[in-house]
């Protein structure tokens, strides 16, 4: 009996062990390439016009299950003091505590929940970190293609957009002349090794 429970026993850590193998095989990893992959936003100034930046890529991981171009999970962090509108004094307020105040807040970062759809048209739902709040938010995206890259490494580009309300994530300063409404894309090249 005892042998029979031990065997049963060995028997199913080998399987999970095999399961657990199978299941990190079957998904491939990809991390930003850093020179290539980028944050961009507008927002409305004084409702007539908008006004738009860069805001850079940290970080960022894309999971693809072997055969699929469709993410299983993505991951990724911006570096709200790099914020770039090619105006240095509106630069410096976006900074400040008028806005993202990146002395207190430092990180960005944004986690997927669930990912359904197809290449053309992804749906990324996650939880966007900013400001010191999370709140969730809906990704539009899209696959953009797949290469292999001249060191032997594999190369695929996304691109995805949402809109938010900037004060959800407690940004109330600036209105009228700063629209609350931000719209958002972000495009990745990442690599696989």
């Amino acid at each position: 009996m005892r042998i029979k429970r031990q065997f049963t026993l060995s028997f199913a850590l080998a399987t999970l062990t095999l399961f657990g193998i199978a299941s990190a095989a079957e998904t491939q990893t990809f991390n930003a390439d850093l020179v290539h992959s980028f944050a961009s936003f507008a927002v409305r100034h004084f409702g007539i016009s908008r006004v738009s930046g860069t805001i850079p890529v940290k970080s960022a991981v894309i999971k693809l299950r072997s055969g699929s171009n469709v993410p299983v999970a993505v991951s990724a962090e911006l570096d709200p003091a790099g914020v770039d509108t090619h105006n240095g004094m509106r630069d410096g307020d976006l900074r400040s505590p008028h806005f993202l105040d990146v002395t207190i807040y430092p990180h960005m970062s944004f986690a997927s929940t669930a990912i359904s759809g197809d290449e053309k048209h992804l749906v990324i739902v996650g939880n966007l970190t900013l400001h010191g709040q999370t709140h969730p938010v809906t990704l539009n995206g899209e696959f953009l293609g797949r290469a292999a890259g001249p060191r032997g490494d594999t190369h695929v580009g996304f691109t995805a957009t949402t809109s938010l309300d900037r004060t959800q994530w407690g940004m109330t300063y600036g209105g009228p002349i700063v629209g609350n409404n931000v719209d958002i894309t972000v495009d990745v090249d990442a690599i696989s090794r």
